[in-house]
């Protein structure tokens, strides 16, 4: 019984410890493509989860690789097995948020655009390092280059680069889709249920 109240203590605290980081999708006030996503570059850790909050017009969410900016990751590598929102209509005036939550599974760079906006800029990326030669302004340019089409060599089916950052790439999946939920993202979810769960599974330690 005391052990399985130490596990179930431990649990909760690693849960506890993952960070709730959240994207806002189409919040942008201007018509410039490339702040679609705000931020467009973020950072977080295996465990973490990044929320796409889609909260205006109609946008999506949609994992790629680096060298085919516009193109859904498993259909130019067939071991991604990537998130995509689909498109999202929150209407006009933010009357109907949907927000897609993604579980982090590798430290690599996970690559993402918006089906409407790939070709204009509307692209963004998770933990990008930024003094290799694979930027989120290269990964932009690329988009806008290529104006939403695929590249000319699009990376093989069978491909070693999951994440679209090339050879360092160590996960069939870089991200795990947790399901799609209605209204903003949940930012007190992680604190509220270590308050209730520590001090139960710790008294229960202590009988």
């Amino acid at each position: 019984m005391r052990s399985f109240a130490l596990v179930a203590v431990l649990s909760t605290v690693l849960a506890a410890s993952a960070k709730q980081i959240v994207i806002t999708v189409g919040g942008n006030t201007t018509d410039n493509a490339t702040t679609v996503f705000q931020p467009a570059e973020v950072y977080a850790n295996i465990g973490d989860v990044v929320f796409f909050n889609f909260t205006k017009g109609n946008h999506s969410a949609i994992q790629s690789t680096f060298s085919s900016p516009c193109i859904p990751a498993h259909d130019t590598n067939v071991t991604i097995n990537g998130f995509n929102s689909g498109v999202r209509d929150a209407g006009p005036n933010g009357t109907a948020i949907t927000n897609l939550p993604v579980t982090i599974t590798t430290n690599d760079t996970i690559w993402f655009y918006d089906e409407n906006l790939c070709a204009e800029g509307g692209v963004g990326g998770i933990n990008v390092n930024e003094s290799s030669t694979e930027t989120l302004d290269g990964f932009r340019r690329n988009a806008q280059r290529l104006n939403g089409t695929a590249t000319s060599s699009s990376a093989s089916a069978t491909g070693t680069s999951p994440s679209g950052t090339g050879s360092s790439a160590r996960s069939s999946s870089t991200a795990k889709t947790t399901g799609n939920t209605s209204g903003a993202a949940p930012e007190h979810v992680v604190a509220r249920a270590l308050a209730v769960a520590l001090p139960m599974a710790l008294a229960a330690a202590l009988l």
